[in-house]
């Protein structure tokens, strides 16, 4: 894995790593609750986070058994990234891909989820370091809204996707801070 690449993965870990160490602190109860009726819990954001990945890495997998049919990005597909990054920054709303992604468990066991994204991780970093650095610039991975991107920028997406999950995450949590540190009234 070059430098570059390397840097993005380490980024994507160190934020995931974060969060897991935050969430460690909250009953796994609370984390498997949603925090209304249509909203998703914690265990169902980092459910949703895992297949999103691993996903993206079952796909890349799959093209690079057929190199000779990709090209290069270019200034189009860097357009393409910075404009999603923008919609991704913004507060509006986007339907998950059911098509793609399918649909949400209406139960996720946080347990599983972090271990199953665990293992999905570790496999990100055995494809990205096995990449060549040929191949680094080449469309391998299809970003539903989007389109065809390179690793480096799948890998940023990675980032910004997780970013605005992370987002959801705090908001789902602050309020859980907030009831369990609501001084007790006297009687």
């Amino acid at each position: 894995m070059n430098n570059k690449l390397e840097q993005l993965y380490n980024g994507l870990e160190d934020s995931r790593r974060a969060l897991l160490n935050e969430l460690a602190a909250y009953d796994t109860a609370k984390l498997e609750t949603q925090p209304s009726p249509g909203k998703w819990s914690v265990a169902q954001i980092v459910y949703h986070l895992n297949k999103a990945e691993s996903l993206s890495i079952s796909y890349v997998s799959k093209k690079m058994l057929d190199v000779k049919n990709l090209k290069n990005t270019g200034m189009v597909e860097s357009f393409k990234v910075g404009l999603l990054w923008m919609l991704f920054e913004s507060p509006l709303k986007f339907k998950v891909p059911t098509n793609v992604l399918g649909d949400m468990p209406e139960k996720v066991d946080y347990d599983t989820a972090v271990k199953q994204w665990n293992v999905t991780r570790d496999n990100l970093k055995q494809l990205l370091e096995s990449i060549p650095e040929d191949m680094l610039r080449k469309n391998v991975f299809k970003q539903p809204a989007i389109g065809r991107i390179n690793v480096y920028q799948m890998v940023d997406f990675m980032q910004t996707h997780f970013n605005r999950h992370r987002r959801q995450v705090n908001m789902i949590i602050d309020p859980i801070i907030r009831i369990s540190s609501t001084p007790k009234s006297f009687k």
